[in-house]
């Protein structure tokens, strides 16, 4: 039987490489690009529980370390940070709309 969190912690580590990367934003209108987002900072917040999770009740059979608990919080950082401009863009286009009106 394969163990679950060799499973999460493998799918991981083929797009940890990603996780820091914004999403390509061609072609997508904004408010599909904020649903994306939404979804990545949604896998990243349960990504960092269960990282913290193993790191913190399973000493020493744990796949996960510490610095990759690190790289999830900074690709959460950096995800609410694009998610926050993408807002300021959407919000900022709206009122450049209105006051064309």
């Amino acid at each position: 039987m394969t163990d679950p969190s060799a499973t999460d912690y493998q799918t991981y580590k083929e797009i940890m490489s990603e996780l820091l990367s914004p999403i390509i934003a061609e072609g997508l209108d904004l408010d599909t690009l904020k649903r994306l987002y939404e979804s990545k900072a949604v896998y990243l917040e349960n990504l960092r529980i269960k990282c913290f999770w193993e790191l913190n009740t399973k000493q020493g059979s744990t796949h996960f370390s510490h610095e990759d608990y690190v790289l999830i919080l900074n690709a959460i950082n950096q995800t609410r940070n694009h998610l926050r401009n993408l807002i300021l863009v959407a919000v900022s286009g709206n009122l450049d709309r209105r006051k064309a009106s």
